[in-house]
Protein backbone atom coordinates (compact mmCIF):
# COMPACT_ATOMS: atom_id res chain seq x y z
CA UNK A 1 0.00 0.00 0.00
CA UNK A 2 1.05 3.44 -0.49
CA UNK A 3 0.75 6.60 1.73
CA UNK A 4 -2.65 6.42 3.04
CA UNK A 5 -4.43 3.99 0.94
CA UNK A 6 -6.39 1.71 2.51
CA UNK A 7 -8.32 -1.33 0.91
CA UNK A 8 -11.93 -1.77 1.35
CA UNK A 9 -13.19 -5.30 1.26
CA UNK A 10 -16.77 -5.64 -0.61
CA UNK A 11 -18.95 -8.47 -0.75
CA UNK A 12 -19.37 -9.54 -4.08
CA UNK A 13 -22.29 -11.00 -5.82
CA UNK A 14 -21.46 -14.61 -7.28
CA UNK A 15 -24.47 -15.80 -8.38
CA UNK A 16 -28.21 -14.71 -9.01
CA UNK A 17 -31.65 -17.19 -9.24
CA UNK A 18 -34.12 -14.42 -10.43
CA UNK A 19 -33.85 -13.42 -14.31
CA UNK A 20 -34.83 -9.84 -13.29
CA UNK A 21 -32.67 -9.14 -10.62
CA UNK A 22 -29.85 -10.51 -12.97
CA UNK A 23 -30.59 -8.51 -15.39
CA UNK A 24 -30.84 -5.33 -13.30
CA UNK A 25 -26.95 -6.44 -11.60
CA UNK A 26 -25.56 -7.02 -14.73
CA UNK A 27 -27.27 -4.49 -18.16
CA UNK A 28 -29.12 -2.13 -15.27
CA UNK A 29 -32.42 -3.32 -17.15
CA UNK A 30 -36.03 -3.79 -14.98
CA UNK A 31 -37.51 -6.06 -17.07
CA UNK A 32 -38.92 -8.62 -14.82
CA UNK A 33 -38.72 -6.68 -11.48
CA UNK A 34 -41.97 -4.88 -10.34
CA UNK A 35 -41.51 -1.17 -11.46
CA UNK A 36 -42.89 -0.21 -7.71
CA UNK A 37 -39.95 -2.30 -6.44
CA UNK A 38 -37.14 -1.74 -8.31
CA UNK A 39 -35.48 1.75 -6.19
CA UNK A 40 -35.70 -0.25 -2.84
CA UNK A 41 -34.17 -3.08 -4.70
CA UNK A 42 -31.46 -1.56 -5.96
CA UNK A 43 -30.37 -0.03 -2.98
CA UNK A 44 -31.09 -2.94 -1.20
CA UNK A 45 -28.00 -3.98 -3.72
CA UNK A 46 -25.94 -1.12 -3.04
CA UNK A 47 -25.65 -1.70 0.27
CA UNK A 48 -25.24 -5.54 -0.26
CA UNK A 49 -22.28 -4.56 -2.43
CA UNK A 50 -20.72 -1.95 -0.40
CA UNK A 51 -20.97 -3.82 2.70
CA UNK A 52 -17.62 -5.51 4.05
CA UNK A 53 -19.57 -7.92 5.45
CA UNK A 54 -23.09 -9.63 7.02
CA UNK A 55 -22.60 -7.27 10.33
CA UNK A 56 -21.66 -4.15 9.03
CA UNK A 57 -25.05 -4.73 6.28
CA UNK A 58 -27.24 -5.80 8.97
CA UNK A 59 -26.19 -2.60 11.47
CA UNK A 60 -26.38 0.00 8.16
CA UNK A 61 -29.90 -1.94 6.98
CA UNK A 62 -32.99 0.34 8.16
CA UNK A 63 -35.77 -1.34 10.43
CA UNK A 64 -37.80 -1.44 7.32
CA UNK A 65 -35.77 -4.03 5.45
CA UNK A 66 -35.85 -6.63 8.37
CA UNK A 67 -32.39 -8.44 7.58
CA UNK A 68 -32.59 -11.79 9.49
CA UNK A 69 -31.58 -15.40 8.88
CA UNK A 70 -34.07 -18.17 7.58
CA UNK A 71 -34.71 -20.92 10.56
CA UNK A 72 -35.57 -24.84 9.41
CA UNK A 73 -34.71 -26.23 6.39
CA UNK A 74 -33.51 -22.77 5.02
CA UNK A 75 -31.14 -22.09 7.73
CA UNK A 76 -28.28 -20.61 5.84
CA UNK A 77 -30.43 -17.74 3.43
CA UNK A 78 -30.80 -14.47 4.70
CA UNK A 79 -34.10 -12.21 3.86
CA UNK A 80 -34.73 -8.75 3.60
CA UNK A 81 -38.27 -7.30 3.10
CA UNK A 82 -38.80 -5.37 0.09
CA UNK A 83 -42.86 -5.28 0.09
CA UNK A 84 -45.60 -7.34 1.76
CA UNK A 85 -44.45 -10.98 1.33
CA UNK A 86 -41.64 -10.07 -1.30
CA UNK A 87 -38.25 -10.71 0.19
CA UNK A 88 -34.63 -10.72 -1.71
CA UNK A 89 -33.28 -14.15 -0.51
CA UNK A 90 -29.84 -15.12 -0.27
CA UNK A 91 -26.84 -16.55 0.93
CA UNK A 92 -23.39 -15.33 2.01
CA UNK A 93 -20.28 -17.17 2.93
CA UNK A 94 -16.80 -15.53 3.20
CA UNK A 95 -17.81 -12.31 1.53
CA UNK A 96 -19.97 -14.38 -1.64
CA UNK A 97 -23.07 -13.94 -1.90
CA UNK A 98 -24.87 -16.62 -3.73
CA UNK A 99 -28.47 -17.79 -5.33
CA UNK A 100 -29.85 -14.36 -4.68
CA UNK A 101 -33.13 -14.56 -5.44
CA UNK A 102 -36.61 -12.38 -5.14
CA UNK A 103 -39.55 -14.28 -4.04
CA UNK A 104 -42.71 -14.58 -1.83
CA UNK A 105 -42.04 -17.50 0.55
CA UNK A 106 -44.72 -17.12 3.06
Amino acid sequence: MYGNAVHLKKMIIRSVRHRGLKRLIEDNQTKGLRPDLVNRIRNILTALILAEDMGEFRSSAPPGWRVHQLSGDRKNTWSVSTSGNWRITFEEEDGYVDLINLEDYH
